[in-house]
């Protein structure tokens, strides 16, 4: 019988099969070493490897933000033994890329040691209160085994408490994954928290908060609470059972990242109150909350199946982000969470940052999707491109107008969200362009390319008057504040030092035609010192149509310019009903927003 074994072992060693059908799990472990230094270990054990070489990777990029990130930076000390405690050679064949040699077929260790500070990326943070891991930036894999089941076991300080999305395996401290994208798609946040677990209908939800803030954990549940239903009427169905919020609240902190069942969402401590910025916290967590259906259950070709070790192209990038977030704000006012007019003022400030943004009549919002990898300059995407973000939610907003007008307001946006649920849910090449053109055909019985070709495709510019006329609404500019928003220079600045800095320079505007640039650093005008603190006073007391004298510092050379201030070619405005909108006119909004446009009235 042992002779026979051997050579079944030798002949697995010598193929390029793997142990597909091995029982025993992927076992991951990780390590607090030294949390004031943000250090930790892992040690990945492979149960049966039967093949020469193992590759193991670590991805250079992570879910839910598509930008190189070159993880592996973080990683060092790396080791690799085999069940006997003797050493694996091994060769670093790229920045991401380890390949093992091994002598004879069993089971394989490695270990390395890991630096866990990036917070502000949501990739991995360990301190003394707390270790947050996103596996794609502390797990490594080995692609051929990349489908094996795994569990992961956190060793921390004690006092500490382990959660995440993944189902807990023994232990408080131990989690199971079916494979490595599970994995790299749960999040684990571990150490002190507070806590709250509850029940709506038939899915469970757990709220995590790391840090101290004026948050109320309470409060928070009711309105995801109100985000569950509101989901719930939109998609029919939910794609998850437990659903994790996690919120790291500290100062300065921004930005979240979905997961298919937990989202990392990043505030600045003080962001809970007032009611202005905690909607916008809500609007963010709607965001993630969007993106477990569009995006985690159904997603564009190209994304999936992801390819860790490189960029994963798609012109349909605008729709992943774009139309999610067109529904953040949107399913805040259907939850009852937001009012009409605070739904309407977010809207017009939308709408009037994407009419002042010059790179909207140069790049389309596929082209920027293909490139997203590529958005790194702020002066130049300003200029020369748009955001899969904010002119994807213009987009979205846009088609689903003209998917109502084309059915007598029948179906609308939200149609086709539940038709990509129905038909591509988890399918992993994704839908195309194809696809979403014939479910626009079947729902509107029309054909969309025209459109896509113009809007999609193409720069053409949407006519936002004919847009919100539809459903009753106008934009009104009011001349009291137009009067004083002052001159207007074409630049925005950074004031957070003592002198400003230029932001961003729009193209052919004064400051461009003056030369200003971004990192230039404004001193005076009109021979009177500029300082952050009285910039807007000075830029409220420029003519238009006349020169005024500057004083600049670019790239550390003094410099003197004349600029010729004008008046804004897109002043803000605000949003407001018609006068006398018609019964059609209510009915698209009511269809639109789930309120009646008389509630505007209030």
């Amino acid at each position: 019988m042992k002779t026979i074994w051997l050579i079944i072992g030798l002949l697995t060693f010598g193929s390029h099969a793997t142990a597909s059908s091995t029982a025993t799990p992927i076992n991951y472990q990780f390590t607090v070493t030294d949390a004031r230094q943000h250090l930790g270990q892992v040690q990945i054990t492979f149960p049966q490897v039967g093949t020469k070489t193992l590759l193991v990777q670590l991805p250079v990029w992570r879910s839910g933000r598509y930008e190189i990130l070159n993880l592996s930076k973080h990683i060092s000390q790396l080791t690799a033994e085999d069940a006997h405690g003797q050493a694996i050679e091994w060769d670093k064949t790229d920045k991401n890329s380890w390949k093992l040699w091994l002598k004879h077929p069993g089971a394989v260790t490695i270990k390395y040691q890991v630096y866990a500070n990036m917070l502000r990326h949501r990739v991995a943070h360990i301190d003394d209160t707390h270790a947050f891991l996103d596996a794609s930036g502390v797990f490594m894999f080995a692609p051929s085994l990349r489908d094996q089941p795994l569990t992961v076991q956190m060793h921390v300080p004690d006092g500490w408490v382990s959660r995440s999305g993944m189902a807990t395996h023994g232990d408080a401290h131990t989690f199971y994954a079916h494979n490595y994208d599970q994995l790299v798609d749960s999040p684990i946040e571990s150490g002190h928290h507070q806590f709250k677990a509850f029940t709506v209908g038939e899915q469970n939800y757990e709220i995590v908060i790391w840090g101290e803030g004026n948050h109320d954990i309470d409060d928070l549940q009711q309105q995801v609470t109100r985000l569950h239903h509101a989901g719930a009427a939109l998609w029919g169905d939910f794609p998850y059972q437990r659903y994790v919020y996690m919120y790291h609240v500290g100062d300065g902190l921004r930005g979240a990242t979905e997961h298919v069942n937990s989202t990392i969402i990043q505030q600045d401590r003080f962001n809970f109150q007032p009611r202005d910025k905690y909607l916008r916290v809500l609007a963010t967590t709607a965001h993630e909350f969007v993106h477990t259906w569009n995006v985690k259950a159904y997603r564009p070709a190209g994304i999936a199946p992801y390819d860790y070790s490189q960029e994963n192209y798609s012109d349909l990038f605008w729709m992943a982000e774009g139309i999610t977030s067109y529904y953040d704000d949107l399913l805040l006012l259907r939850a009852g969470i937001s009012e009409p007019k605070e739904y309407l003022k977010k809207l017009a400030e939308d709408v009037h940052k994407h009419l002042n943004n010059p790179g909207r009549s140069l790049e389309s919002v596929a082209a920027t999707s293909f490139d997203t990898w590529l958005k790194e300059d702020g002066q130049h995407n300003h200029n020369a491109s748009v955001s899969i973000y904010l002119e994807g939610a213009m987009a979205a907003w846009h088609l689903d107008h003209e998917i109502r007008r084309l059915t007598d307001n029948t179906y609308g946006m939200d149609e086709l969200q539940k038709r990509l649920y129905q038909q591509h849910r988890n399918i992993d090449q994704g839908y195309d362009k194809n696809d979403v053109l014939g479910l626009l055909q079947d729902i509107t019985g029309t054909d969309m390319s025209a459109h896509w070709q113009r809007f999609i495709e193409g720069t053409e510019a949407i006519d936002f008057d004919a847009l919100l006329a539809f459903y009753g609404l106008q934009r009104l500019v009011d001349e009291e504040d137009q009067a004083s928003q002052g001159a207007w220079l074409g630049a925005t600045f950074d004031t957070s030092h003592d002198q400003p800095r230029i932001k961003t320079v729009d193209r052919d505007s004064p400051a461009w035609q003056a030369g200003l640039t971004a990192g230039d650093t404004l001193l005076s005008i009109n021979g009177i010192q500029v300082t952050s603190a009285n910039l807007e006073q000075h830029l409220a007391h420029l003519q238009t149509e006349q020169p005024h004298e500057i004083h600049y510092f670019t790239a550390g050379r003094l410099q003197h310019q004349s600029i010729r201030p004008i008046q804004a070619p897109h002043p803000p405005f605000s949003i407001q009903a018609v006068d006398r909108p018609s019964r059609q006119q209510r009915a698209h909004f009511k269809a639109w927003t789930g309120h009646e446009l008389a509630d505007l009235a209030d």
